[in-house]
């Protein structure tokens, strides 16, 4: 099997799979493969926002530590071997080939398995090949009966900011998700609540700890001024004083303070079974820099990147771009959640001086012309544009006024642009 088929292979799985009520299908496919999971030992990650970022603090700063370290993340940005990672490097092709092999042994597409289950197996199998000592593992969709969900030995359950977003599989209310989400806690690990995380997911913990009898969650707080203090925050870092030493982030917007902050409680939770150092934690924060989260693709027009695409993200897109007055801007702008489309516009309408609208980046993207309505409605000019003429009418129009394109609605439009960047 070469790479093109290992790809057939898993593309005859459905994106979504049969609908799921238990862990019994992944359970059963993962005894066939012998467990590998039971083998490997994680950090795992919940959240509606945030999960990327923080995963990808953790994988820098125990790689740094000199931990041979495992991360897999959802969904991809640049291609598909970019989600699984040993040491920061993306899975070879080879050993996705192996990994397709056994497991064609294994399964069909009327076994109702999910692209992402699969992708989960190839992973578990990869990671246990390559004997690591630690897998930052974040959740797909929810936590409860995400696949995920199956590990075992969990040192650190992580939970990021939890908003509405999947609301159809998750349930209509934040208590909704955040029970879903919640569903990664593990007797035994360490439960880390970062600042935005909520109190509905924080009761939710604190009933879980007091049941099991293990140690109540970390829930951090970024409103004691004798314990954090923000020294610089800009859109493409900051510089922040926790617990008295100074720590610097590759990546900005106030969001990214709470999501470091909450890699270090992570870190330093690991630290008695860990060679975590304060000095691998700085280094780890400072080299990340994560694919589609206010990423610049140019200085002439600056360029702006980001993948929010729901509602909390949009939020903090917007925070970000008034705090830092990046004006004037225009937009390029597509999106396949309809349900925070309206609300992008309401929210980042006013932050951009023109917005073109896009479609074509995704099979469910949603259609341009509607998308630019909502954002006229909104009281911003906005116009369809072609997908591939968009960014060539943005940056003449951001270098005619010495302004800013910001790329942002869809990590799958993210995607398409750093695709073009490789």
């Amino acid at each position: 099997m070469d790479f093109a088929q290992a790809m057939a292979f898993v593309e005859q799985f459905t994106r979504s799979g049969a609908p799921v009520r238990d862990l019994s299908r992944i359970s059963g496919l993962m005894e066939k493969l012998g467990n590998p999971q039971d083998a490997l030992q994680f950090v795992h990650i919940a959240g509606t926002n945030g999960k990327g970022s923080v995963a990808e603090y953790l994988t820098n700063i125990l790689t740094a530590s000199g931990c041979r370290t495992g991360t897999f993340t959802s969904p991809y940005i640049r291609h598909y071997r970019d989600r699984i990672r040993l040491n920061r490097e993306d899975i070879p092709e080879e050993a996705v080939c192996a990994a397709c092999e056994m497991l064609r042994q294994h399964t069909a597409p009327e076994d109702g398995y999910s692209q992402f289950e699969i992708t989960f197996a190839i992973a578990m199998l990869y990671f246990l090949r390559e004997k690591a000592e630690i897998v930052v593992l974040e959740t797909g969709l929810g936590g409860l009966l995400d696949c995920t969900n199956i590990v075992r030995n969990t040192k650190v359950c992580v939970f990021t900011s939890i908003g509405l977003d999947h609301m159809a599989v998750l349930g209509n209310t934040v208590e909704e998700i955040a029970a879903q989400k919640a569903g990664i806690a593990k007797p035994g690990a360490a439960l880390i609540c970062s600042p935005d995380s909520g109190t509905a997911l924080q009761r939710i913990l604190s009933g879980f700890a007091r049941k099991t009898g293990g140690e109540p969650p970390e829930i951090l707080d970024l409103a004691d001024e004798s314990v954090f203090r923000e020294l610089e925050c800009d859109a493409v870092h900051t510089m922040f004083d926790y617990h008295g030493i100074v720590y610097r982030t590759g990546m900005g917007g106030r969001h990214q303070i709470c999501n470091a902050v909450t890699a270090i409680a992570a870190a330093r939770a690991l630290a008695p079974e860990f060679p975590v150092t304060t000095e691998t934690i700085q280094q780890g924060l400072e080299q990340t820099h994560l694919p589609g989260r206010m990423q610049i693709l140019s200085e002439h027009p600056r360029i702006l990147l980001d993948g929010a695409h729901n509602r909390d993200g949009i939020r903090r897109l917007a925070e970000t771009l008034r705090d830092e007055k990046i004006a004037p801007a225009v937009g390029l702008i597509g999106m396949t959640h309809s349900d925070a489309s309206d609300f992008a516009a309401q929210t980042l309408g006013a932050c951009f001086s023109r917005v073109l609208c896009v479609d074509g980046f995704a099979a469910n993207a949603m259609p341009a012309s509607a998308l630019a309505e909502q954002f006229a409605a909104a009281g911003c000019r906005a116009e369809a544009a072609p997908l591939s003429d968009a960014l060539k009418i943005a940056k003449s129009w951001a270098q005619s006024r010495n302004g800013t394109v910001v790329i942002c609605g869809s990590l799958f439009l993210a995607s398409r642009y750093l695709q073009q960047e490789e």
